[in-house]
């Protein structure tokens, strides 16, 4: 019997143990390879990845060297921001003086303001430099040399000859660099597992590629094409472990975990002004109870919201929170990471869905849900759904998936919830999967099938 061939996996974070080791998207893989597991050290889920059979070594990479690529993936999100325009609006958002103008009671004044003040001496300054060729290749070229790849992943790699190194990657990790630029010295194979929606089109650009790569869907290959500069042929269409038990919950009858028919709201990760939208919601759903029956509103507030403000347990008459969240804001830590295995009866046993831009709108979906997606601008956050719908790549065309309902200002809040409310019924599942498929890839296969399927063909 000959040795099975081996395979590494690196895990970066506590997301990918839940989304990757949790899901057992890699036990198809360890039944027909040897695979080995090397975790970095700040992951705190540890008995998970510690338990696997072919666990190895932590790894560390020392904060030098975190801010030297952090200096390198900001000067690429600069140079190639006419890839994608997500990278131009992660820019506005991630510049300090900016957020401090915009803190204020004033923030629209301010923002614009700001444009003569901070972002237009801030674009010209970078122009002056990072636009021009010579001055970008002595700026790359120097911050390059001051790095080398992690030496306990380096030792593995190089010492093991591994067939495949897999990597669950965000597209914008130090460790993800690392382990393209040693397994392109060692002529090794490697996969990277494009984590979430928006990763290939607004994180930055990869300056040093996987040999290939695995993505959500069409959209996200596109997005691996004309932004990361990958050949086709080398981006397989793997859709994402964390949804994978969605399309088996969404034929099944799960028990509601409430004793009242609800809509779901679910909040976004950027700065909004939910709970002023909430109170308008509050005062619709009172106006209608006599058509609509004894319908609430569940909040889910997203669980790493950057303003991290102190969650309420209701919000007017009719809105309660989520208790799931609630229990995690008890916890006090942001990056606590949700049971997966809650959403299919959160999602299944709602009217229909709405709130701000987020991937819940695609977990709504697969449960062939209508959404209502708020893009309103306010004067509070430069990170308003409007600039996000403006901006983000990865929402382009969504007004063309027609289970998507828009509103655009808090005055027509009414009219798109009744409209949302008549239409919930109506839509036939086949096109709902139909149009969801563009941005999330699924088939008859599970996850973990579809990627030791891609992994045999490279391997």
């Amino acid at each position: 019997m000959t040795d099975k061939k081996k395979i590494l996996i690196v895990i970066s974070s506590n997301l990918f143990i839940r989304n990757y080791i949790l899901t057992d998207a890699f036990s198809r893989l360890e039944m027909k390879y040897d695979c080995h597991y090397i975790a970095n050290k700040n992951i705190t889920i540890v008995n998970e990845i510690i338990d696997k059979n072919g666990f190895k070594e932590f790894y560390e990479i020392d904060k030098k060297t975190q801010k030297i690529h952090q200096n390198i993936f900001d000067a690429l999100m600069w140079r190639y921001r006419d890839k994608s325009s997500s990278f131009l609006f992660r820019i506005m958002r991630a510049t300090p003086s900016l957020k401090r103008v915009l803190s204020g009671p004033r923030g629209r004044i301010h923002l614009r303001l700001a444009k003569w003040m901070v972002i237009k001496p801030y674009i010209l300054m970078k122009r002056m430099l990072l636009d021009v060729d010579q001055i970008y290749q002595w700026y790359f070229t120097k911050k390059i040399s001051k790095i080398q790849p992690n030496s306990i992943l380096r030792s593995y790699i190089e010492r093991n000859k591994y067939s495949l190194v897999i990597f669950p990657s965000s597209a914008y990790d130090v460790e993800g660099i690392d382990i393209a630029w040693i397994c392109e010295e060692n002529n090794t194979n490697s996969l990277f597992l494009i984590d979430n929606w928006d990763n290939l089109s607004s994180k930055t650009i990869m300056w040093k590629r996987p040999s290939y790569l695995g993505v959500w869907g069409e959209q996200s290959r596109q997005h691996a094409v004309y932004i990361q500069g990958f050949k086709e042929k080398n981006i397989t269409l793997l859709g994402t472990p964390r949804f994978n038990n969605y399309f088996k919950d969404r034929e099944l009858k799960i028990n509601n975990y409430f004793d009242h028919k609800y809509i779901l709201f679910v909040g976004t990760a950027l700065d909004f002004d939910e709970e002023g939208l909430l109170l308008i919601i509050d005062n619709v759903v009172e106006k209608y109870k006599k058509k609509w029956g004894n319908i609430k509103v569940i909040y889910r507030p997203h669980p790493w919201r950057q303003n991290n403000c102190q969650v309420k347990s209701s919000y007017g008459v009719n809105i309660f929170t989520d208790p799931q969240i609630l229990a995690l804001n008890n916890d006090k830590s942001i990056k606590t990471q949700p049971d997966l295995e809650y959403y299919s009866g959160l999602l299944k046993n709602a009217e229909f869905v709405m709130g701000g831009l987020t991937t819940m709108l695609i977990e709504g979906l697969i449960f062939r849900k209508q959404f209502l997606a708020f893009i309103h601008d306010n004067d509070k956050y430069v990170t308003n759904m409007a600039n996000a719908w403006k901006y983000f790549e990865h929402f382009k065309n969504l007004d063309c998936v027609d289970a998507i309902t828009l509103s655009y200002d808090k005055s027509d809040v009414e009219q798109k919830m009744i409209e949302s409310w008549n239409k919930k019924e109506t839509l036939l599942c086949s096109t709902i999967d139909k149009q969801r498929s563009w941005y999330l890839f699924n088939d008859e296969h599970s996850y973990k099938d579809r990627l030791s399927s891609c992994v045999d063909k490279l391997i």
